[in-house]
Formats: structure tokens, C-alpha cells, sequence
């Protein structure tokens, strides 16, 4: 395909191999800090050679070959002891006595820190380091305790503003930037303990013993990650945080486990609403829809027409600060998630630009941790069973029954042979369902089927190098006899620690294969009669049915047909299967040139090859119908194969500082660009005629008037941010961003657009007012946003005119070209305008916390299809014509009913309910002629509502005509037309809105029991104010083919006399029923999303015995109970399952 023109960013090559090098050599510089560390780092040797040196210029020649950290007095130290130093390959404690021979100073040694002091005279009680500067020794009185020292991470990474407060007191300071303290004791209190709490990590209580150089190491928390905004560019502190966000911790992600990652969050929060697809069911290959706040995107005709627009409102994914894709989401090794972090509102979503329209779900891994060397082992067994409850099919003597007063056997305008013959047939089949035929054909393509996941994980390091070495394996068995997912995922993680530059490198490599099952769709199966056999005399599967050695069944009229058995497609070498390799390359630099400044630069790599292959035999029932004339076409072939290559940079800036103890100031830029390139090529092709010949090349033609087919895309983005957060005493709050971004998917004359947010927040629980006279208020927030965000997720070539080679024609050897669309150059940027209002609350010490969230947004610019004459060769173009507007409400509520901290005892409830509705603001002249042409569609003798979008209305607007019910006195149904007046006639013109398929409300009901070493949790979901259309009354009873398999309803509530008031016709009515408000239903549901309970088995000499450090066993049922008040079919095409899992982690 070629381009009319060109436009957007075109970087060579030689940019690309620049990015190359600098990967290169940031593996070398690695590799010199592995030698390095191996080193200083392992061997903790001193060799030091320097005369009449400061102490300080020794110090930190130590501290660099050991890593050890020196608490002093600076200006006294320094200037007074200058020292000659001789060490050769010497320990540190040797080290410290050969240097400070002589020398009126001591040194403590406490981990990894040396508190030097001068040596204390007879009045003095202690000497101590100023936590916020560099001050002289002081002599304290006798009465007088101060204490000292450092606040660090477990990567000894300094912790500045980090609180140090005595327990029991109102008495705290905060750490420095080096996270160093100074704490004077006043004599009143006896005993002290100090409580060291910081934002992210474990709070710490170290009880005074007597040292006066207290050294805290706090430890990440998963559970206080939620005081963490994770945004993938800016981390934020949630409590001076303005936007709408939802922390997701690993232990929720245990405790609510889904089927897979996205029920897992939908679980936990509602606002993500994984959208119900009763075709896929449980599919483990099906990729399901998914949103964030509801749709803010409309299709275009094409996709209106074939129904591919569930990709529309996919949110932006970023996993380690890059972005990914739904399948790598869905594919990700769960057990390496830290935290999942959801990202709602404009001030949330802003610093996306024009990608964050949709919202984002940013994916934290966990990051190797120092330590000693550590084996980690999880492994999980999950046990799959199909859930036919909502099948309520007829038995083979009830199916016959049926066949018979429906006048199948008997024919009044058919010959008396005729009717004898149907007679016949019917005797035969009678004969055969008194022996016992009934066959359960739901059974015959499902099994129960147990899935295996394995992980190991290798991880240790000191504080200058870590590592990570993890490999999983993930087997996915469905229920459909044949299909599988199976996943290999391997990574390997490096962070080396030099002076005030940390590498950081991430490689994940992840091998995808999948089978879709060859015993076809489950639909086949559902309408399968029970007195038919799937055996045939020879106790084979029979390619067709042949109850009693006939190739065919008769209907009503004595004519006969073939119908073949979706098992025989089984028993032949049938196979649609398909895989990926993904590899991923993520590199990070960070650069602290000072404790208040951080730059950061990051490159990230993405190759993806897929490909898939689709192969049916020439004996497959899909080629029945085939005529004498096609037999050589017969047997299939599609092929697909793909290439994708990413690569994105990024460069930032960000400083953070507190000024005079009060004003806390937080600001970063950044610039960032990507590109993405994907290629695929497509082979259709025919004439298999053996079966066991599945090779591509061995077909004798392409698919009939087909050809080789492809596509090509690249784009290019980049852009520039700038953030800055500000708050007051920790109570005024207000956050800015500005983004500009530039695309090539818009025209030459809009390449760049801008993108913006504001937020304002107050801490009302730091008012003096409240914290003086309302003590029981723990929190108490309030916050309001808007932003305008962007929205990339169409085509990349929609502002050029694009033109296709005529293959099949040459002019003097020459090719010529058709042009395939039109171009738009002054196509613009589709932006999202958000308004957030939210309240934050606990009360109670945090044993009651309410949110609320109310918000409103609009979109404008949609992108959509303008009508054109005819006169102009194509009847539609692309055009920013549509808007969309859509409000609503979030509400979540937790109550911790007992808690006893002695007896390790822990019962909390938690509820949450999410209201959200939408509305089409304005439609092209285009689309509203689509969709009129998809209403008037109905009169060809369809029964399903075609989606209709009209102005006014939401996107999920059923229309269909309104009913009356069915007439008693006749058994016909009564409709309603547009004007009001009652008819018999059905006409598609007449058709309004009737509902909406989508709950109005929806949310989830959770509790979680915490006994000792014991955790049980339980997750609930719910849906109400919606309505569906009921397809399974149309299919299964009113519409239902009487020669094969129904709904045990056909035989209810039928019209059979005048008079009768029932809710269905006579059964012996034949003529086709259109969609009518008759079978639109209100949809309330209820169901067990999740139950969990583990186990943390603590008994050292049992674990010591087994070499393990840690080890917990847990269990998880999934989808246990589904109750509805609309009764229909559920899993059409793939059954929905109950799950099973059980699992265990250990540690050596």
C-alpha cells in the first residue's frame, strides 16, 4: 500500500543504532559492577594508602570498598584529626582500631553504620549527630537523653522525611534528606520507644536499651502501599494526592482471585467492568472487553456492521512504566505483580495525554530485594468444571412428544404413503428412545480438567548489586475437549547500585501456545436431538447421523437432508491453533545528584512474532454443502503470521523538598517517544483432498477468487510533560500538569495538540479544629479535578489517502495503483474533558473509611464517517464529527467489625457500588444512514436487535418494537407502532427504545477474616437496572427449530384456545417472530465471584526440618453461584466454569 504524502516523525535509522549502542553499553557497565561488587562488596577488605588526610576523605574511602555508612561531627572531626592510613586487605574492625590509634574518638559499629564521637569527659552524658545539619559537639546535661541515627530502606537507601515520634507522646521529628535524626528525650518519660513510620513501608517500634545511636531499617509494606500513587511517570503521596486512583495491593489480588487478571480487579473494584460476552463464556483464549468508567468512544460504520468495536475503550496499560498490551496483561505471571494501580480521573490521566482518555492501569513487578540468596517455589492446581445450570434442554421421550403434536409425522396435504413413511419413522425412533436413547450431547465435547501453574524465582544481592532470575510455567486446560492456553514466562532482573547512579535492566521473555477446540462450538452440541446416536452400527463416530442406516432425517414435508456430527470433526486431524514469542527489553537509569533531585532516563525493546494456523480436512462438516463441481476445494487452510517492533525513550526530571517544615513541593518533566511497526501477512488457501496432508504448500489453489493478503502499520509519538504538586502544612493540595503530544495518526496541519489537568485538595483532618474536637477522625478529604485527555486507539493511517497495486493487470510491464480511501489532513485530536469530585474519609482509627466519587465527562471530536456524493468515488470519509457525554457515581465503604491485636484477630466488611450512564451528544449524517439500513435489515428475518446508536440515547440502547403481549383471542402478538395505534404487523420502522444493556449499578460485597496464621476472604458481586434481550426465548422456545433439540420452556405457557392469557404462542405457529419488547427483560443479578482462604504455616522447627524459611498453603473457588433474574443459555459458544484452585508458596 502506498502513501499519498507523508507526515508525523520519521526518525533513521541512525537513531535507532544510537539507542542500540546505549543498551549495549549499559549491559557492559553491568557486567564492570558485577566484577566490582564481587569485589569490595562480597569480600568486605580494606586496603587504604594516604597521608595527612581528613577523616572525611578516609571515611568515604572506606564506605565505597565496604559500604559502610559514618555518622560525625563534620567541622570538629574534620579539621582537628588529620591521619596517616596504611591498610592492606585488612577487616573493617581492624581497620577502625589502626585509625583511630591515638585519637581522642571512639566508634560504634551497628549494622552497616560507624558513629564516630569524641571520647566522653566525666560531665558528659552523650554526643549526638543534628538530624537536619552538620553541628559541633555539645555536651548535654546528666538529665538530658538525645538520640541519634539513620532511617534506611533494605536496600540501605536513605528514607528522607521519614517520622521518628515517641510512643505514647505527641513528641516527633522528621528525618533529613540522608534520613537522619536527632531526638531529644524529655526526662518525664520513662522507658522510651520509638515508632519509625514511613510512606510504603512497615512502621517500626525499637524500644531504648540504653544505645543512644538507633539505626531503623523499615521494610516495604504491601498492605501500606495504598499510601503510594504509582502513576508510572510520577509516583505520588496519596495523602497530598488531587486525582481519583485505586491502589490494588498483592494481597488483594490473593485474597478476590478471578479467572484470570481482569476478573481479578473486577472483583475489586467495580469501576472496572469487564463486559459479559455469552458467546466466549470461559474461553481461556478469549481476550475479553474491558473499561474503565464506561465507553467514551463511538464505531465507525464497518465496525457498527460487523460488530468489532470491543477494543474501542480498552484502557492504556503500562507495566514497569512502558506500555503493554491486553494479551501480555492477561499473560503476566500474577505472583510477580506488586501492585496494580488504576487511574481514573483527568488529574489521574492527563500525564498521558492523548493516550489516557480511557483511563490507565499501571502494573508495578516486584523489584529484586538485598539479602541473602532465596529460592521462591509457587506452585497451583486449579480444577475446571463446566457450569450447565442455566441449560434446561428436552429429554429424548419429551423431544419426540413435541415432534409429534407439532404434526412432524403427519401431513394432511401429503399422499397417504407419505404420512405412512413419517409414521414409520416416527415408530422407529420411539423403538429406540424406549431402549434408553438419550443422549447427553452437552457431555459429549467437555471434560473436567485439572490446569498446572509452576513458578521459581531466584533473587538476592547486597545493597550495590541485586538480581532476579524467575521462570513460570502456566498450563490452561479448558473445558472444550481440545483447548488450551500454555504460557512460559522468564525474567531476569538487575539493579546495581554505583555512588549515586543506579542500572536498572528488565528482561521478560514469554512463549504463547494455544489450541482452540476441534469438537467445534458448543452451540453445535446444545441443539443436537438426544434420540440421535453419535455412533453408527460399527460403534464408530458417524460423519453424519444415521439413526437406522439411513444418511439423513426427514422433516415435516417428507424431504431429506444430511446433518452432521460435530464429533466426527474431532476424530480428524482438525486444528486452529496459534502462538507468540514476546520479548522485552526494559532499561532504567537513575541518577541522583542530590538528595532532592532525581533524573531518570529509560529505553524500552519489544519484539513480538506471532502466527497462527487454521487447517480443516476435506471430510469436515463444513465442506458438506459443498456441490460435485467444488470437490477439489474442499479441505482449508489459513495461515497468519506477524511482526511487531516497539521501542519508546523516555528522559525525567523530578524534585521534591520541603521548605520551612511546611511547604512541600513536588515537580517533574519529562520527555518521551515511541514508535510502533507491525506487519501481517494472511494465506487463504483450498484443496485438501487427504486429510493427513496438512502442509500449506501442498494446496492446489488460493481460496477461490482470493489471494495473498497483509497489512502494514507504523506510528510515531512523542511527547513533553510537565507536573508540579504543591501542598501546605500537609492541608492545602493542589496538582498541575501540561503535556504536549505529537502523532502521526492526525493530519499534517494537527500533529502536535495540547493536554492538561488541575487538581485541589484539603486535608480537613489536619485542621487544628478537627484534630482538637473531633479526635475520632482519622481522615478527611476533599479533592476536585479536570483534565483534558486524548485517545489514540483507531487506525494509523486515517489522515493520508492510501492507494493498493492492481496485481492482476500491467500496462508495458508496469503496475498500476487504485486509491482504497480518502485522506484527511485537517483530521483533529479526539479529546475527553473530566470533571472529578471526590471525598475521602476514616474515622474510628481507621476502622470505618468511606469514598465517594462523582464525575462527569465529555468528549468531543469523536472521530466518525462523513457522507459523501456519490460523485466523489467513495461514499464516506473520516471526520471529527460526534461527541459523547457520560456522568457517574463511585461509592465504597469499609467497616473493620473486631480487631484484637494480641489475639492477631481481624474481621473486616467492605461494599462498593459504582452508577454510570451515557449519552450520544451528536452523530455524522453517515452514521445515522448506517443505522437506519441496519434497522430496515430486521425485515430480512433476522431475530437479533442489530446495535443501533442514536442521538439521545445511549450507546447501549436496545430497539426493537413494542409488544402487547399475544392476543387471547387469536394467539397472535399484539405490537405498538410509532404512533400509538395497536396492529398485527411488525414493521422495523416502528421501533423505539425499549431499554438499556447495561446495569445501571453494579458493585461488589467483600469480607476478609484474619485468625492467627489463618486468612479467609469471600468477594460478591452484583448488577441491577439493566435490561437484555433474552435471545434463548427467541432460539430455544418462540422461534425454536422443532427438528432439533429446545428449551424445556416450549412446552409453558403456550397459547393453545380463545381466551387463554399466556406469555408465548401456540406451539404449532411456524412463522418467523421479530424483536419485540416481549423479550426484553430486566437484568438483576447476583453472584460468588471469589472465595479464598489461606494458611501461613509458622513453625520454625517443622520449617527449619523441610530447609524452608516460609511456607503457605491456600485455596480459591471461583464463580461458585450465578443467580439472575433473566433465564437464559449461558456459554453459547464455550461454557462458563466453576474453579478450583489450590496452591503453595515457599521460600528456601
Amino acid at each position: 500500500m502506498y502513501k499519498k504524502y507523508t507526515i508525523g516523525f520519521t526518525w533513521p535509522y541512525g537513531l535507532i543504532h544510537k539507542i542500540w549502542m546505549i543498551m549495549r553499553i549499559s549491559v557492559i557497565l553491568l557486567i564492570v559492577g558485577l566484577l566490582h561488587v564481587s569485589a569490595a562488596g562480597w569480600a568486605q577488605r580494606i586496603s587504604l594508602s594516604q597521608r595527612r588526610a581528613p577523616l572525611s576523605e578516609v571515611f568515604a574511602e572506606i564506605n565505597q570498598q565496604t559500604g559502610y555508612n559514618f555518622l560525625w561531627f563534620a567541622k570538629r572531626v574534620d579539621n582537628n584529626f588529620p591521619v596517616d592510613v596504611n591498610l592492606k586487605n585488612a577487616d573493617i574492625k581492624t581497620a577502625m582500631t589502626q585509625l583511630f590509634k591515638g585519637l581522642p574518638l571512639s566508634y560504634t559499629i551497628q549494622d552497616k553504620t560507624i558513629l564516630v564521637k569524641e571520647k566522653e569527659s566525666p560531665s558528659t552524658v552523650t554526643i549526638t549527630l543534628s538530624g537536619t545539619k552538620d553541628n559541633e559537639a555539645t555536651n548535654t546535661s546528666p538529665q538530658q537523653l538525645v538520640i541519634a541515627g539513620q532511617v534506611t530502606d533494605t536496600l540501605g537507601h536513605p528514607l528522607p522525611n521519614a517520622t521518628v515520634k515517641i510512643k505514647g507522646t505527641n513528641i516527633s521529628i522528621v528525618t533529613n534528606e540522608l534520613g537522619r535524626y536527632r531526638l531529644t528525650v524529655p526526662t518525664t518519660v520513662k522507658n522510651p520507644v520509638l515508632v519509625f513510620t514511613s510512606v510504603g513501608m512497615k512502621p517500626l517500634e525499637i524500644p531504648y536499651s540504653g544505645n543512644n545511636l538507633i539505626n531503623a531499617v523499615l521494610r516495604e509494606n504491601v498492605e501500606s502501599l495504598d499510601d503510594v500513587v504509582v502513576t508510572g511517570i510520577f509516583n505520588k503521596n496519596k495523602e497530598t494526592y488531587t486525582g481519583s486512583a485505586r491502589v490494588i495491593s498483592e494481597v488483594e489480588l490473593k485474597q478476590f482471585q478471578g479467572r484470570n487478571i481482569f476478573t481479578t480487579i473486577g472483583n475489586i473494584d467495580p469501576s472496572f467492568y469487564v463486559v459479559p460476552d455469552n458467546n466466549f463464556g470461559s474461553d481461556p483464549n478469549h481476550i475479553p472487553e474491558v473499561q474503565l468508567r464506561g465507553n467514551r468512544n463511538l464505531p465507525n460504520i464497518n465496525q457498527l456492521q460487523d460488530q468489532t468495536a470491543v477494543t474501542l475503550n480498552t484502557p492504556l496499560i503500562i507495566i514497569d512504566g512502558f506500555e503493554s498490551t491486553m494479551e501480555r496483561m492477561m499473560d503476566l505471571n500474577n505472583n510477580q505483580i506488586q501492585s496494580i494501580t488504576l487511574l481514573k480521573d483527568g488529574s489521574a490521566t492527563a500525564m498521558y495525554g492523548s493516550r489516557g482518555a480511557n483511563g490507565i492501569i499501571v502494573i508495578t513487578t516486584k523489584a529484586p530485594i538485598a539479602g541473602k540468596l532465596k529460592l521462591y517455589y509457587n506452585a497451583g492446581m486449579n480444577l475446571s468444571l463446566p457450569d450447565l445450570s442455566s441449560y434446561h434442554l428436552l429429554n429424548a421421550k419429551d423431544k419426540l412428544e413435541l415432534e409429534r403434536i407439532s404434526g412432524f409425522y403427519y401431513n394432511p396435504t401429503m399422499t397417504a404413503d407419505q404420512n405412512i413413511g413419517l409414521q414409520q419413522y416416527y415408530n422407529e425412533i420411539l423403538a429406540r428412545v424406549n431402549s434408553g436413547v438419550n443422549t447427553d450431547w452437552l457431555a459429549k465435547p467437555l471434560r473436567t480438567q485439572i490446569d498446572q501453574k509452576h513458578e521459581l524465582r531466584l533473587e538476592g544481592g547486597d545493597q550495590a548489586f541485586r538480581y532476579q532470575l524467575g521462570v513460570q510455567y502456566n498450563n490452561i486446560n479448558g473445558v472444550m475437549k481440545g483447548s488450551d492456553r500454555r504460557t512460559v514466562n522468564g525474567n531476569i532482573g538487575l539493579s546495581y547500585q554505583l555512588n549515586k547512579l543506579n542500572f536498572r535492566n528488565n528482561t521478560i521473555i514469554t512463549f504463547m501456545n494455544s489450541n482452540e477446540s476441534p469438537w467445534g462450538s458448543f452451540a453445535d452440541y446444545a441443539k443436537l436431538n438426544p434420540y440421535w446416536s453419535p455412533y453408527d452400527a460399527d460403534g464408530q463416530i458417524g460423519r453424519y447421523f444415521s439413526p437406522f442406516d439411513k444418511d439423513y432425517s426427514y422433516n415435516a414435508n417428507g424431504s431429506s437432508y444430511a446433518i452432521p456430527n460435530p464429533m466426527y470433526d474431532a476424530t480428524i486431524n482438525t486444528y486452529d491453533k496459534s502462538g507468540y514469542t514476546n520479548i522485552t527489553n526494559n532499561f532504567q537509569l537513575d541518577w541522583r545528584p542530590e538528595p532532592h533531585l532525581l533524573l531518570q532516563g529509560t529505553i524500552g525493546l519489544t519484539s513480538l512474532i506471532s502466527s497462527s494456523d487454521d487447517f480443516k480436512p476435506a471430510s469436515h462438516s463444513s465442506f458438506a454443502s459443498y456441490s460435485a463441481s467444488d470437490i477439489l476445494r474442499k479441505g482449508s487452510y489459513a495461515y497468519n503470521s506477524g511482526k511487531e517492533f516497539d521501542y519508546n525513550g523516555t528522559l525525567r526530571a523530578s524534585y521534591t523538598n520541603i521548605f520551612k517544615g511546611v511547604h512541600q513541593v513536588t515537580g517533574g518533566i519529562q520527555v518521551d517517544l515511541s514508535q510502533n511497526q507491525n506487519r501481517n501477512f494472511i494465506f487463504n488457501a483450498e484443496g485438501f483432498p487427504d486429510e493427513t496432508i496438512d502442509f500449506l504448500g501442498m494446496a492446489l489453489q488460493y481460496q477461490q477468487d482470493g489471494k495473498p493478503g497483509g497489512s502494514e502499520a507504523t506510528t510515531r509519538r512523542i511527547g513533553v510533560l510537565g507536573n508540579m504538586s504543591y501542598a501546605y502544612d500537609n492541608r492545602y493540595l493542589a496538582d498541575v500538569s501540561y503535556r504536549i503530544d505529537g502523532a502521526s495518526q492526525f493530519g499534517s496541519d494537527r500533529l502536535f495538540a495540547p493536554f492538561w489537568s488541575g487538581g485541589l485538595g484539603w486535608n480537613l483532618h489536619n485542621e487544628h479544629f478537627i484534630k482538637d474536637n473531633l479526635p475520632f477522625i482519622n481522615r478527611l478529604k476533599l479533592r476536585a479535578s479536570f483534565g483534558v485527555t486524548g485517545n489514540q486507539a483507531f487506525g494509523a493511517y486515517l489522515p493520508l489517502a492510501t492507494y493498493s497495486y492492481i496485481t492482476n493487470d500491467q500496462y508495458h510491464g508496469w503496475l498500476g495503483a487504485t486509491q482504497t480511501a480518502l485522506g484527511n489532513p485537517n483530521l483533529q485530536w479526539q479529546k475527553s474533558g473530566k470533571t472529578d469530585f471526590g471525598f475521602e474519609s476514616e474515622w474510628l482509627n481507621s476502622r470505618l473509611s468511606f469514598q465517594a466519587d462523582y464525575y462527569i465527562e465529555k468528549t468531543s471530536n469523536l472521530l466518525s464517517s462523513l457522507e459523501l456524493p456519490y460523485a466523489n468515488g467513495f461514499s464516506n470519509y473520516i471526520e471529527n464529527i460526534g461527541k459523547l457525554q457520560q456522568h457517574g457515581i463511585e461509592l465504597a465503604t469499609r467497616v473493620v467489625v473486631l480487631q484484637n491485636t494480641q489475639r492477631r484477630f481481624y474481621w473486616s466488611v467492605s461494599a462498593n457500588i459504582v452508577y454510570n450512564t451515557d449519552k450520544i451528544v451528536q452523530l455524522s449524517e453517515a452514521m445515522k444512514a448506517a443505522n437506519e439500513q441496519l434497522a430496515l435489515q430486521q425485515d430480512l428475518g433476522s431475530n437479533t436487535p442489530n446495535k443501533i446508536i442514536r442521538e439521545g440515547a445511549s450507546q447501549n440502547t436496545i430497539y426493537a418494537v413494542r409488544s402487547l403481549g399475544i392476543d387471547p383471542s387469536t394467539g397472535k402478538e399484539l405490537f405498538l407502532n410509532k404512533d400509538g395505534e395497536v396492529t398485527y404487523t411488525w414493521t422495523a420502522n416502528d421501533r423505539v427504545a425499549v431499554g438499556v444493556d447495561q446495569p445501571k449499578y453494579r458493585g461488589n460485597l467483600s469480607t476478609t477474616l484474619n485468625f492467627d496464621n489463618l486468612m479467609f476472604s469471600a468477594s460478591f458481586g452484583y448488577r441491577f437496572g439493566g435490561q437484555l434481550y433474552n435471545q434463548t426465548l427467541i432460539d430455544k422456545v418462540e422461534n425454536a427449530d422443532r427438528l432439533f433439540n429446545v428449551d424445556n420452556r416450549v412446552f409453558y405457557d403456550r397459547w393453545q384456545k380463545p381466551g387463554d392469557v399466556t406469555f408465548f404462542r401456540g406451539i404449532n405457529e411456524t412463522l418467523k417472530v421479530n424483536p419485540s419488547s416481549r423479550f426484553v427483560q430486566n437484568e438483576n443479578t447476583f453472584s460468588c465471584q471469589s472465595v479464598s482462604m489461606q494458611y501461613n504455616i509458622n513453625n520454625r522447627h517443622f520449617l527449619h526440618k523441610l530447609g524452608l524459611e516460609s511456607l503457605m498453603v491456600g485455596a480459591n473457588c471461583g464463580e461458585l453461584f450465578y443467580f439472575s433474574t433473566v433465564k437464559q443459555e449461558r456459554g453459547l459458544d464455550y461454557p462458563y466454569t466453576r474453579q478450583f484452585n489450590i496452591s503453595l508458596n515457599a521460600i528456601f
